[in-house]
């Protein structure tokens, strides 16, 4: 069967159907890759900032909470553990605070 010979309402359906999935791919096609790019991550590379010892006290303006990052020196460890957060200000700069973290992973009640 050729397209000249189906009915007309079969025509107009199947072209319409044709052009829906062809914006349907278009739109796909024209996104961004997900993830950041090599030279994003070079520019985040190189601000990020001084890493800066925590005080109690210390006032903090945290706007966003970019990354945590904790290091037990091993899984099941117990006991306080030092530890730092990155996080964006109110003015959009990145800052970085080092503190120490109490791990209750492997705290066991005898």
């Amino acid at each position: 069967m050729t397209v000249f010979s189906m009915k007309p309402i079969k025509l107009i359906f199947t072209v319409a159907l044709l052009l829906l999935a062809s914006l349907a791919l278009a739109e796909t096609d024209s996104r961004p890759a997900a993830g950041p790019t090599e030279l994003e991550e070079m520019v985040v590379y190189s601000q990020m900032p001084q890493v800066r010892d925590y005080s109690y006290g210390m006032r903090l303006d945290i706007a966003e909470v970019v990354a945590m990052e904790y290091f037990p020196p091993e899984p099941d460890f117990c006991g306080v553990i030092p530890a730092q957060m990155t996080y964006e200000d109110s003015m959009g700069e990145l800052n970085t605070i080092r503190y120490l973290y109490p791990e209750t992973a492997g705290c066991h009640d005898n």
